[in-house]
């Protein structure tokens, strides 16, 4: 055999090993596609974040508690809204609202509000937050015993589709009167 069969030879052996250690070393596993995936959900999460702008303040104004009436403890929520495009009279609106959904899209708050008032709750109205937020309003009251009554009705009412975390009441922190 020549040396230079002998050479190609063992530079072949050698590109092969080099070639076999880059492959393996390169190999992806379970904890890098982790480790990528849950830095790209945090980058996402930052970018859609609300922190740092309007919104941010508009909702930390909201204070979430619990309206307790005889023993029950209901959810309940104070903002600051306002009447959503003539669907009723500030005055119209009591201490207590049982809210049924919320959305970003006024068109879609009022065919709630129709579908409501055409199924048994007519003073359904819609509220606006600064944000803006378009909140149903299925009834609305200043007796807290008439608020947990029309809760659990509206809870139990198969007519209505709720999705968590409705209904809860809306007490209104201000009001403007036009």
């Amino acid at each position: 055999m020549t040396t230079y069969m002998k050479l190609t030879g063992k530079i072949a052996i050698a590109t092969a090993a080099l070639f076999a250690l880059t492959v393996t070393s390169c190999k992806t596993n379970e904890s890098n596609y982790r480790a990528a995936y849950e830095a790209a959900k945090q980058k996402n999460e930052e970018s859609r974040g609300i922190e740092g702008t309007i919104y941010e303040k508009i909702r930390n104004e909201a204070v979430d508690s619990r309206l307790i009436v005889e023993g029950d403890s209901i959810p309940m929520m104070t903002v600051n809204v306002k009447i959503a495009a003539e669907t009723t009279t500030p005055e119209s609106v009591k201490k207590y609202s049982v809210t049924v959904n919320q959305f970003k899209q006024i068109f879609n708050a009022k065919s709630l509000m129709t579908r409501l008032r055409e199924n048994g709750y007519p003073g359904a109205f819609v509220l606006e937050t600064a944000e803006p937020l378009y909140y149903v309003i299925a009834t609305t009251t200043d007796d807290a015993e008439e608020a947990k009554d029309s809760y659990r009705k509206i809870r139990n009412d198969k007519s209505i589709v709720l999705k968590a975390p409705f209904p809860w009441i809306l007490s209104p922190a201000r009001l403007p009167v036009k």
